[in-house]
Order: C-alpha cells, then structure tokens, then sequence
C-alpha cells in the first residue's frame, strides 16, 4: 500500500522529467513537490501508526482485515485528494481531501479500540500510538472549519502534521514515560 501511495505521488513528478527543458514551469513543479512532500508525510505517519497497531492484533478476523483494506484504500486516496487540491484550489478538493484522512484515521481509531477490547494497554507505546491516530484527522477537521473563513490558511494548517507530532510525542513521553506504566 505505501508503494501504491509513493507511485501516485511519484507519478506526477516524474511527468516533469519528460517535459522539454524549454516547456519547463517551475512554479507548477514546486508546487507539485509540495504536494508530494505533504502527502508523502501523511502517509508515513498513517503507516507508522498502521503497523504499530499491527502489534496488538492477537487474531486476524473479518472485522480487523475489514477494517484494515478500508484504511488502506483511504490512505492511497490521500495523493489523489491532495493533487486534486493543488489543481482545483477550491473548498470542495478541500473538503475532499479532508474526508478522506479524517475518515482514514477515524478508521484506525476504531479499530484500535476493536483490538484492544476497549481499553487502551498501560503501556507507553499504546498511549503514544492512541495519541498518533488522533492527529491526523484532529488537523484537517480544524482545517476543514478554518477552510470557511480563509481557504488558504486552511491549506497551509495541513502542513502542520510534523510539528504536531514532534509536540505530541514530548508530550507524551513527559506524561508517560517509556519505563513507566500507568
């Protein structure tokens, strides 16, 4: 699935490669490589979280792979939704993009509350876990918002995944530290 994701992403910048140098725009390439940059961080982060769910499952049943092929499909919609942002540079490529990653993240949240019967582990990589799937889709519903009073702030907040992470993550290791359980 994250190679689905990196071809798509891939995919529109390597049309850049085949262009003739005179036919060149940097302005649509850069723009492109943002989007590339963006999405490519989005799906990092939904596959860390993915996998390290992936520890907690004791049994692979229907509603766990279920659940899993529909995150999937969602995560390789996420350079779609974001190229289609960059092109049509409208509320509506917004909101799609938005659907689908706070969809995509409200499915992993799901289905870790499914494998972990409920209650999250007293473990520090359970909380930290809990804490990453929550990000993702926590940004683009206050993008989603934001988007009614400034579009262009709205896009601009979808750039702030890492720095989210880097705080959540001191965050969470100041509250619950590695060697500590709750």
């Amino acid at each position: 699935v994250i190679v689905v994701a990196v071809v798509l992403l891939v995919y529109n910048l390597a049309t850049f490669a085949t262009t003739e140098p005179n036919a060149f725009q940097s302005q649509i390439f850069f723009s492109t490589l943002i989007v590339y940059v963006g999405s490519f961080i989005v799906v990092f982060f939904f596959w860390l979280t993915f996998t390290t769910l992936l520890e907690y499952i004791k049994n692979l049943n229907d509603i766990v792979a279920s659940l899993s092929l529909i995150f999937l499909i969602l995560v390789t919609l996420t350079p779609v939704g974001n190229v289609l942002e960059q092109q049509q540079k409208s509320e509506k490529s917004l909101l799609f993009t938005s659907l689908v990653e706070i969809s995509a993240g409200s499915v992993l949240l799901i289905m870790f509350f499914y494998v972990t019967k409920g209650k999250v582990p007293p473990n520090h990589v359970a909380k930290l876990t809990l804490t990453y799937t929550c990000v993702i889709p926590s940004v683009y519903t206050v993008c989603l918002f934001v988007s009614f009073l400034n579009f262009t702030i709205a896009q601009l907040l979808t750039y702030s995944i890492v720095p989210i992470f880097i705080l959540v993550r001191i965050t969470v290791n100041k509250r619950y530290p590695e060697n500590h359980i709750n």
